[in-house]
């Protein structure tokens, strides 16, 4: 037999030999230091293709021999890493028909064949580690054996993957089974490569290779990362489409009458004239008319700015000088006294606007006349003119804005309010912060406009790049947030965290009112002991009762266990349901035997990590404005299993949309984007498996909707609180585990069936939310 082509592709090398082949036969392939490769073998087009692991470590021998007669070698030669790179290369180029042809061929043969695929591919928080899930397919007929890793030279390291359930699929008629499984690696410079066999010596290996190439694919395919539109591929090619769309455009064909005037304020102090030009020109070139513009100069004796300044002849455009610089806040406030306009807006004096973001404004006043404030989704310019990591922000969001500024920009303000407010100049470097915490106090009629209509500089004298250097400003900022939690009589402390521009609130109890938890079960009961144990031991909070509540258990170990708990615990008390399983039925029956003024919705199959989390958890219920509270939960092996649930809008009829965990799969530590991940705020729903009301608030809303019988019976119960203008809050600092497999799998049959009836009872009763999405993540969360 002779070689014929060699092609590298997504960790895999394949080797196409061509010559006679007997009806049996062996393949080895075995490093210099003599560790066996793992590798799989096809037929294609009366070629023998081999595919073995991208392993660029030692030099290695590949041969093929009659099976009866090993001596019998029909092919056997040496390679080296680097000369399989120039051997593809060449392939690749003169020989390309018969590459692609047997390129990723082995993905495509499933008789007796092992497939290992991912679905999640990211680097843990501080980097150190790759976390990889995904799912080994292999003959239904099979018992899965084991999942190994190999190194770079393929020894065998030490590495124990979890794994999850195990499901049955369709490949075309074929059936399959499919394990789910997840995986930690230590990042490095080598390769490593994930080798999965079953029972059967017949089946072949499967592998898959995380080489630097490959590693770098999936990073991007696999990554579990919502707002995958702010990465800067994808958004250079937004901001490329939305140029085009501009240069196309001619303001004629917008309708700006409108009588509404805007007052736009920009404290001038040492601006760059290049800058300084740029940012009038943006304002300038507004698709709306109805504007003026106020520049404050707090720099008289500049005299190339004051120069400038002198030649601008738009009348639109005033110029207030003043004697000496008054601060950031004092030369604002000058700008916001000689505003004639309607509303205020509050602009940098080195930033730009996107010539839509008047109109955008105006269109919603125009709608809308109570609205009070306006901001918009922003981007950074940096020194080479690109538009990068733009800011993609969740409408009005209380609890958000408690622990970060994430409104900044284009702040615009009903002018009687700008007037009344003004800036204070004791929270300088934070006074934007301060005036919106101030401005939330006195109204909520606050609008973003989800387009990305501020453009944040990057230089050397921007706030945007210094602003983590300025730990002045994070104090000043932490003082004005400890401020407004006083005004508004909560009883918290507000706190600095590692991160600038963001703060943590540690909420004090004003009571210990007893928390009720109510806990469904059916058999199970060593994960209901994990569960009531971790409850028992580990909380800090002491004044709870839990209920679990029986539901057609068939095994004598859990009615044992139901008799010994109560003497365990003597506040865990068992109650029996004796209808079909239905868990909002269950549940609101559980609530009728309990006396707890709050209530504890939780899932058998969680532990609790961390003392704080029945406290951390109602700290926020006990909030006037609160109607409910849900936990951080995580998988078992420390990635993220919920922080939040968001529902998706549906680009069109025949889309389903719905709801889904946000930030899903990322490392316990992620912060996720703009850490949304690890901060407390405000959502349009949580999960029930770890989830807190008031019992005033269940009652108003007669419980669970006992029509979502198995799913989305909490997104129903949390819209519907939502419905009451009342928040639901994501705690961040609330941690358990839940034991939910990694990987559910696909439900079939008459459960399939069910969860479709339910997802449509969910699209009926709440269509807004399927038509306009998630107010708390813009249409750009899942891009």
């Amino acid at each position: 037999m002779k070689l014929v082509a060699a092609v590298r592709g997504c960790g895999t090398v394949y080797f196409a030999l061509d010559g006679e082949l007997p009806a049996s036969y062996a393949v080895d392939v075995v490093s210099k230091s003599g560790n066996l490769i793992p590798y799989s073998s096809h037929l294609i087009d009366s070629l023998l293709v081999i595919a073995i692991p991208l392993l660029e470590g030692e030099d290695f021998n590949l041969s093929v021999f009659s099976s009866n007669q090993k001596l019998n070698r029909l092919f056997s030669k040496n390679f080296g890493w680097d000369e399989i790179k120039w051997i593809s290369r060449f392939n690749y180029r003169f020989k390309s028909s018969l590459s692609y042809l047997i390129r990723d061929s082995d993905r495509q043969v499933y008789s007796n064949q092992i497939h290992v695929r991912p679905t999640i591919l990211l680097k843990s928080a501080d980097g150190s580690e790759l976390i990889c899930k995904g799912v080994i397919c292999y003959p239904h007929s099979e018992i899965l054996a084991r999942l190994d890793v190999i190194d770079s030279d393929g020894r065998a390291l030490a590495y124990k993957p979890d794994f999850g359930r195990t499901n049955t699929i369709d490949m075309g008629g074929l059936k399959r089974k499919e394990t789910s499984f997840s995986l930690r690696l230590s990042v490095g410079p080598k390769s490593y490569c994930l080798v999965a066999n079953v029972e059967s010596k017949s089946v072949q290996t499967g592998f898959l290779c995380f080489d630097p190439a490959s590693v770098e694919f999936y990073s991007d395919v696999c990554s579990p990362h919502f707002y995958k539109a702010s990465s800067p591929g994808l958004y250079s090619e937004f901001c490329a489409k939305r140029h085009d769309y501009l240069a196309m455009l001619d303001s004629c064909d917008f309708d700006t009458s409108c009588s509404l005037k805007f007052s736009i304020v920009v404290p001038l102090y040492k601006t760059p004239l290049k800058f300084l030009h740029e940012m009038i020109d943006s304002v300038l070139n507004q698709i709306y008319l109805n504007w003026e513009l106020i520049l404050i100069n707090s720099t008289p004796d500049c005299v190339e700015l004051c120069s400038a300044l002198d030649q601008l002849k738009d009348e639109r455009i005033k110029v207030v000088t003043l004697d000496s610089n008054k601060g950031i806040s004092g030369n604002t406030n000058f700008g916001i006294a000689e505003a004639k306009g309607d509303y205020v807006v509050f602009f940098d004096h080195d930033d730009t606007l996107d010539p839509f973001a008047l109109y955008r404004y105006a269109e919603r006043i125009q709608d809308c006349p109570d609205t009070d404030a306006l901001y918009c989704d922003e981007d950074f310019l940096n020194e080479d003119g690109e538009y990068v990591a733009p800011h993609f922000k969740s409408d009005f969001n209380l609890d958000l804005l408690r622990v970060h500024n994430y409104i900044t920009h284009l702040l615009c303000v009903r002018a009687s309010f700008a007037k009344e407010l003004m800036l204070r100049k004791k929270f300088d470097g934070a006074q934007d912060y301060d005036f919106l915490l101030r401005l939330v106090e006195r109204t909520q009629n606050i609008y973003h406009v989800p387009e990305v209509l501020y453009h944040w500089r990057i230089s050397d004298t921007s706030t945007a790049k210094s602003a983590g250097n300025k730990n002045y400003a994070d104090d000043a900022g932490r003082r004005a947030l400890q401020e407004h939690l006083d005004r508004c009589g909560l009883n918290g402390t507000a706190e600095l965290t590692d991160s600038a521009c963001f703060y943590h609130i540690a909420y004090a109890l004003n009571e210990e009112p007893l928390v009720s938890i109510v806990i469904p079960n059916k058999d199970s009961v060593e994960v209901l002991r994990r569960c009531i144990d971790s409850i028992e031991e580990k909380t800090d909070y002491r004044n709870f009762e839990i209920l679990v509540v029986e539901n057609n258990s068939t095994e004598d170990a859990t009615f044992e266990y139901y008799r010994t708990v109560p003497e365990q615990y003597e506040n865990v008390r068992i109650a029996t349901w004796d209808g079909p399983f239905n868990y909002s039925a269950i549940n609101n029956y559980g609530v009728g035997l309990t006396s707890g003024k709050y209530l504890l919705f939780l899932n058998n199959d969680t532990e609790v990590i961390e003392g704080c989390w029945l406290s951390s958890m109602l700290s926020f219920c006990q909030r006037e404005d609160v109607g409910a509270v849900g936990a951080k939960l995580l998988y078992p092996d420390d990635t993220v299993q919920h922080a939040g649930v968001m529902m998706i809008c549906c680009k069109n009829e025949g889309e389903m949309g719905g709801p889904v965990h946000v930030f899903n799969n990322l490392d316990r530590d992620d912060p996720g984007y703009m850490r949304r991940a690890v901060i407390s705020q405000d959502l349009s729903a949580v999960t029930a498996a770890c989830m807190m009301t008031k019992r005033s608030v269940f009652e108003e809303l007669n419980g669970f909707n006992e029509d979502f019988e198995v799913a989305f019976n909490d997104v129903d119960f949390c819209l519907r609180v939502r419905s009451l203008d009342k928040l639901v809050v994501f705690d961040a600092d609330a941690l358990l585990y839940h034991y939910e497999s990694f990987s559910r799998g696909y439900e079939t049959g008459e459960k399939k069936i069910r969860f479709m009836r339910e997802q449509g009872k969910l699209r009926t009763a709440w269509a807004e939310y399927y038509v306009n999405g998630d107010p708390y993540h813009g249409p750009m969360s899942t891009m």
